[in-house]
C-alpha cells in the first residue's frame, strides 16, 4: 500500500529525527544537544519536532525503544546464524562472548546516558533490563542445546548469572574507562569467556541451584 504524500513525509520526518537522536546516542552527547540541534540535524523545524514528540524526554524514551528493539533482534538473528549453529561448543561460546562486547563497544554511548539517567529515575533503566532478558535467551538456548543442556533449569540459572556478571562490568566500563577490563582492552573477551565457563560448568553448591530454580530471574 503507498501512503499518501502527507503521510509519507510525516514518516520520513520521523525517521529523520530517530536517526538524528540515535546519532546524538552513539557520541554520548544526547544531554547537552537542544531540540532546536537536533531538528537541524534532521533536517526540520523545532514545529515538526513538538508535532511528533511532547518534549525531549518523549523523543528520548522513543530513541531509546528503537535501539533496544534492534539490539534484540540483531541478538536473535546472531544467535540463530548458520555459522553459530554449525560451529563447535567452545567456538559457539567464543562467538557469542564477542558478540556482545561488540554490542557493548557499539552502543556504549546509549548505555552512559541511560545509566546516568537512572540516577534521577530508577525506572528509566526498566527497558535495558528487559531487552537483557529477552536478547540473551536465544543464546541460552543455543548454548544448551550444543551442550546438552536443553531441559536443565540449572544451566538456564547459571547462564543467566553468568551474563549478568559479564554485562554488569560492561556497562560499568560503558561509563567510564576503567583500569582493568575497559570495554576497548584485548583482554575482554577472554576475561567475559572465562566467567561464562565457570557459570556454566563449575561445581556450584546444591543449595545455591536449589534456590535458583526457584528464583525470579
Amino acid at each position: 500500500m503507498v501512503l499518501p504524500a502527507k503521510q509519507a513525509r510525516s514518516r520520513v520526518t520521523r525517521d529523520r529525527l530517530l536517526a538524528a537522536g540515535r546519532e546524538l546516542l552513539s557520541r554520548g552527547a544526547f544531554e547537552a544537544t537542544s531540540i532546536a540541534d537536533i531538528a537541524r540535524d534532521a533536517g526540520c523545524s523545532v514545529g515538526a519536532f513538538y508535532q511528533r514528540f511532547a518534549d525531549k524526554e518523549a523523543f528520548f524514551t522513543v530513541v531509546v525503544e528503537t535501539v533496544l528493539a534492534d539490539i534484540a533482534a540483531d541478538a536473535q538473528r546472531f544467535a540463530t546464524a548458520e555459522s553459530v549453529a554449525q560451529a563447535s561448543p567452545e567456538i559457539a561460546l567464543a562467538q557469542c562472548v564477542g558478540y556482545w562486547v561488540e554490542t557493548f563497544r557499539r552502543y556504549r554511548g546509549l548505555f552512559r546516558t541511560v545509566l546516568k539517567k537512572t540516577l534521577h529515575s530508577e525506572k528509566t533503566w526498566d527497558p535495558v533490563r528487559e531487552m537483557g532478558l529477552v536478547s540473551v535467551e536465544p543464546f541460552i538456548a543455543m548454548l544448551a542445546a550444543k551442550w546438552g543442556k536443553v531441559d536443565g533449569d540449572a544451566f538456564h540459572y547459571r547462564a543467566v548469572a553468568g551474563f549478568q556478571i559479564v554485562f554488569g562490568v560492561m556497562l560499568n566500563a560503558s561509563l567510564h574507562r576503567t583500569v582493568l577490563l575497559n570495554l576497548d582492552s584485548n583482554e575482554l573477551a577472554a576475561w567475559a569467556n572465562e566467567i561464562l565457563r565457570h557459570c556454566l560448568f563449575d561445581e556450584l553448591p546444591a543449595a545455591l541451584l536449589e534456590h535458583g530454580r526457584d528464583a525470579q530471574i
